[in-house]
């Protein structure tokens, strides 16, 4: 008579569908010569007899499904039935004669994994819903752990995921495997499961048993490696504060000591081994995988295969090996785009902005007439943080005839210029002569068109914006609310396809302006350039800081609003606090106007204006502390006169044949600039619709899972998102698990803003004596005191006058320049967001000194010399 219990290498994949996912991807690591702990198999049908033996008929698999789910007492109630019925004689027999075939091969304990029929597909993970009972140490333990694996199938959450990926019958087979008692162990994934990118393997390793990794219980270490080259895109040091190991009967947790978390958990040698084996792992499967390993000593074992689905994976290109690239050459920045997207990203905040930052870049790249290379490799993440690759950015654009690597960095800000200039390959001009005369013809009619172009998408941008905002998410069926994702996924497809039109059109414009310039001014081009862009009138940037300036103004006047404002705490603060009058109805304006802008404001998890107005009302409470001050009238005056002065510098450098067309330039630069600032303010409406939809997905997974914590959908990609709403998938583990990862990336030293290869393990040291140097955004001087700010509610104790020092000047900040005496800020440059904002209201600034924020202190009397783009410490505040 067949074996019930059979070995995991006699199992032929293709026909053992009947023992579920788990199995099936043994099995093919087992043929395959993988090398996996030595494993047994039950079928799930030993699952569906063990229920119609003992169940009602309701409750049988297969007849389940078809209805209506039980509530979770009657789910309970047939679990409770399944792990207290005894088992077949016949299964039980051979369960005891397998523990002891396991305990004579040398396993001093077992681990019992669910097998569910209906996980581990191409389409569908299920991951994480059925039981596994790990250190199994006798052979009654051994049928109870049968039992409760089988006994999860009446989960709650098994039972929706069952339901809603469409399953009618379903099964729960048992995979019986060697316990290793695992030194390190962890995951792997062969493609990158948030960011898509197939060109790197992924490894999260800890100490002891790789559960505590699987369940998010340990922040572990992640590696990254390049696929092409085998070299490390970034190694991060986890906390992996515990270690999970199997003792005395039970999985029992230890402290890691000091020394231990502070190194990596894998050598050199291992990490090779896993990256070996995850190439030979794919290539066998054929596909992306995610595998669990174990090392006991130098022994590698892997527990467990499954396919990357679909349902859990953004799109992504099949992998295939890239130019001839040195990683370790390759220099990295987010000196510009850092501004944009300050800090630690979640996952669904990266999986939406760098898709649409790669398009815009190839976009941008395009218009100016530039190839970009198929497999160019344009934006990376780094320990949460976004990172261009200045490296394969100038070797773009010197296709440009003339154009180096030290005038684009001039432009945006970054590091390493010596290293660029001397490492990057110029390529043939050929091809941009070539096609120059299109550029110049495509350019033109693009532009010609532009201004009808976008009058028509902003008024179906209102309608849309109409639409979307009167839509109440919490009685949309999960189906509907998935539809209003595909609509604001759609929005921001057309948003940004105008939008990066007109970000090629600034970086066009704006290159061809500087080497103009560069070209009529020598070494004053800077400055030149700095204050031809000053005085751009109607900046909606800009906009907000001076409604809350008039706001101010008309709160002067009402004595009770006045002391309501000056009286409260600025981060408790709302509209509705105010008394009845105009300062009330002014601010309830503003906030229907721009309540959706914020700091990091391109973060779809931060609270925008709307739901936390801290900064508004710190903003407005150091408006009335400022007694005189510049009035916003006088400071366009101010700005447009610098311009005007400029102009004329410029009218003086240029010989007469030329003026018209450095006029014209010059206009166009300032025109798609302002642009650019408009489009911007769409762009984050936009991002606030996504964070509707996220808010009411992540209650939705709250009441479903409560282990999945507050916010979950946020730490979902936007695919993923999209599966959770019309599939109902379990993702508690998952969430987790990214929670951990983000919490991890917060704590870790900011890397720094430009580095090479990937960054430093250990933040670098930084000066402590001398100027700090950065880049000139706006002219002037300004000396006073430092208000550091990291997060909004710092800007409650902001006094008029002070220096703002932060790490990037987001546009959210915007509001509060306006009372500033100067802004230092770690990144950014001269043509950011920020920095146009700052130019108009006429506050000396100094971005991208890459170490403020570590070498000042709140209280220090700074010098700001944004001429020379020069940070002095003039007197250090009391410790």
């Amino acid at each position: 008579m067949a074996r019930i219990v059979k070995r995991i290498d006699s199992l032929v994949p293709r026909r053992a569908a009947s023992y579920g996912g788990k199995a099936r991807g043994l099995a093919a690591l087992a043929r395959g010569g993988f090398p996996v702990p030595r494993a047994y198999a039950i079928a799930g049908d030993c699952f569906v007899a063990h229920c119609d033996a003992h169940l009602p008929r309701d409750a049988r698999p297969h007849v389940l499904l078809r209805q209506p789910q039980p509530s979770p007492e009657r789910l309970e109630e047939y679990a409770a039935a399944v792990r207290e019925a005894p088992l077949d004689p016949a299964l039980l027999g051979e369960l005891r004669e397998t523990f002891r075939w396991l305990r004579r091969d040398g396993a001093q304990s077992v681990a019992v994994r669910s097998s569910s029929t209906a996980e581990d597909g191409s389409d569908q993970s299920g991951a994480g819903l059925h039981a596994t009972v790990l250190h199994v140490e006798s052979e009654d333990a051994l049928a109870d752990a049968v039992r409760a694996c089988w006994a999860s199938f009446y989960g709650p959450a098994a039972q929706s995921y069952l339901r809603k990926t469409g399953f009618e019958e379903a099964a729960v087979g048992v995979v019986v495997q060697a316990m290793v008692p695992a030194d390190i162990a962890g995951v792997l994934f062969t493609v990158n499961p948030l960011s898509g990118d197939a060109g790197e393997v992924v490894i999260d390793a800890a100490y002891g048993l790789g559960s505590a990794v699987v369940d998010g219980s340990v922040s572990p270490d992640t590696l990254r490696i390049d696929k092409a080259s085998g070299l490390p895109r970034d190694r991060i040091i986890g906390g992996k504060a515990i270690r999970r190991v199997a003792e005395h009967g039970e999985v029992v947790e230890h402290e890691v000591a000091e020394a231990d978390r502070e190194r990596l958990a894998l050598s050199e040698t291992q990490v090779d081994l896993l990256f070996q084996l995850a190439l030979r792992i794919e290539k066998h499967f054929g596909g992306p995988r995610d595998v669990e390993w174990a090392f006991r000593g130098d022994q590698l074992f892997l527990l467990q295969s499954r396919p990357v689905t679909a349902a859990l994976q953004p799109a992504t290109k099949r992998w295939q090996k890239r130019r001839d690239v040195d990683r370790e050459k390759i220099v990295w920045s987010n000196v510009n785009v850092g501004e944009a997207l300050p800090g630690v990203a979640t996952p669904l905040t990266w999986s939406i902005l760098s898709r649409f930052s790669e398009l815009g870049f190839r976009r941008a790249f395009g218009s100016l007439g530039c190839t970009v290379p198929k497999d160019a490799e344009l934006v990376g993440n780094f320990r949460g943080r976004i990172y261009l690759n200045l490296s394969e950015f100038m070797g773009i654009l010197t296709q440009v005839p003339g154009l180096r690597p030290k005038m684009i960095l001039a432009l945006g800000g970054g590091g390493e210029v010596d290293r660029l200039e001397e490492e990057v390959e110029s390529q043939s001009s050929w091809g941009f002569l070539r096609r120059l005369p299109l550029t110049v013809a495509r350019f033109a009619r693009e532009n010609l068109a532009l201004t009808e172009r976008l009058e028509e998408w902003e008024e179906a941008f209102a309608l849309e914006r109409t639409r979307l905002g009167q839509v109440d998410p919490r009685i949309l069926p999960a189906p509907a609310l998935a539809k209003m994702l595909e609509d604001v996924e759609r929005l921001l497809d057309e948003s940004g396809s105008i939008m990066l039109t007109v970000y090629g059109n600034v970086l066009a414009s704006a290159v061809l302006l500087t080497t103009a310039l560069r070209v009529v001014a020598g070494s004053s081009a800077e400055a030149l350039q700095r204050e031809l862009l000053t005085g751009i009138a109607d900046l909606d940037s800009a906009a907000p800081g001076i409604a809350l300036w008039h706001i101010a103004e008309a709160a002067r006047e009402e004595s009770a609003a006045r002391e309501a404002i000056l009286e409260g705490d600025a981060s408790l603060l709302r509209v509705e606090d105010l008394p009845e009058g105009r300062t009330r109805r002014s601010l309830g304006r503003f906030l229907e106007a721009y309540g959706h802008r914020g700091t990091r404001e391109a973060e779809i998890m931060e609270p925008r204006w709307r739901e936390d107005p801290t900064l508004l009302f710190a903003t407005l409470q150091a408006h009335l502390r400022r007694e005189g001050g510049p009035r916003p009238l006088d400071l366009e005056r101010s700005q447009r006169a610098q311009r005007e002065r400029a102009e004329q510098d410029l009218r003086d450098r240029v010989p007469a044949p030329f003026r018209p067309a450095f006029r014209h330039l010059l206009v166009q630069v300032q025109r798609f600039m302002r642009l650019r600032e408009r489009l911007r303010g769409y762009v984050t409406e936009v991002l606030g619709f996504y964070r509707t939809v996220a808010l009411d997905a992540s209650r939705r997974v709250e009441l479903r899972e409560p282990d999945a914590g507050q916010g979950a959908a946020f730490y979902l990609t936007e695919s993923e998102l999209h599966q959770a709403l019309r599939a109902d998938l379990s993702v508690a583990i998952r969430v987790r698990q990214r929670r951990r990862q983000h919490e991890r990336d917060l704590g870790l030293p900011e890397p720094p803003d430009t580095f090479v290869g990937y960054p430093p393990p250990v933040p670098e040291p930084i000066p402590t004596t001398g100027a700090m140097r950065g880049l000139a955004a706006s002219s002037g001087k300004a000396t006073g005191r430092a208000r550091l700010l990291h997060t909004a509610a710092d800007a409650a104790a902001f006094e008029a006058g002070e220096i703002l020092v932060c790490g990037s000047a987001d546009v959210g900040w915007a509001p509060l320049f306006l009372v500033a005496g100067g802004v230092v800020t770690d990144l950014g440059g001269p043509l950011s967001h920020a920095s146009i904002v700052l130019r108009e209201y006429g506050v000396p600034a100094v971005v991208n000194t890459k170490v403020g924020t570590r070498r000042i202190r709140d209280g220090d009397r700074i010098l700001v010399d944004a001429d020379r783009g020069e940070v002095r410490i003039l007197e250090r505040a009391p410790e």
